[in-house]
C-alpha cells in the first residue's frame, strides 16, 4: 500500500537510504525538510503484513518523494525488495498524477540499474551534468505522457 510519509517513518526511511545510496544517502534533516516542502508528494510503500517482530507495525520498504511541479527528488526501495513491482508503483504514483505533466530527475551516470528501471519506464535520458555527485556525474532523465510506455505490462 502506498500512503503518505509521516515523520514516524523516518528511522525506516533512513536504514532504507543508507543502503540504497551508500555514497550519498540524505540525513534525517534533510528528510524532515523534504517533509515541510513536499508532504503531500511524499509517500512510502508499506508491506501490509503484519512484522512478527511487532504485532500491528507495517513494513517501510520504499518511498518516493517528488515536487508538485514533477522534479522527482528520490526514489528508493529496500535492496532485499526490489524487483518486485515496488518501486513501479511508487513511480506510477507520480506519473498518474493529473496536473504533473513531466517528470524529471538525475541519476548517478554508473547507476545502471535505476538507468534501466527508468528506461523501462518509458522515460528518457535527455542530458548529463558533470560532477553532479561530487566526482561522479549526473544523467537527466525526463518522462512525458507522449513517452509513457505502460507500466503495469
Amino acid at each position: 500500500m502506498i500512503r503518505p510519509f509521516t515523520l514516524f517513518d523516518l528511522p525506516s526511511i533512513l536504514g532504507i537510504e543508507r543502503q540504497a545510496f551508500p555514497k550519498s544517502p540524505y540525513d534525517w534533516a534533510t528528510f524532515v525538510n523534504l517533509y515541510y516542502l513536499y508532504g503531500k508528494t511524499f509517500c512510502v510503500y508499506v508491506d501490509l503484513s503484519l512484522d512478527p517482530e511487532e504485532p500491528g507495525k507495517d513494513q517501510l520498504l520504499g518511498y518516493i518523494v517528488f515536487s508538485a511541479d514533477g522534479h522527482l527528488i528520490s526514489l528508493a526501495v529496500h535492496p532485499e525488495h526490489r524487483r518486485r513491482g515496488i518501486g513501479r508503483r511508487l513511480l506510477e504514483k507520480a506519473l498518474s498524477l493529473p496536473h504533473i505533466k513531466k517528470v524529471w530527475a538525475e541519476v548517478r551516470r554508473n547507476n545502471r540499474g535505476a538507468q534501466a528501471f527508468y528506461l523501462k519506464a518509458g522515460i528518457k535520458i535527455i542530458g548529463e551534468v558533470p560532477n553532479y555527485y561530487g566526482g561522479a556525474d549526473a544523467l537527466i532523465i525526463l518522462w512525458t505522457p507522449a513517452s509513457q510506455i505502460p507500466l503495469t505490462s
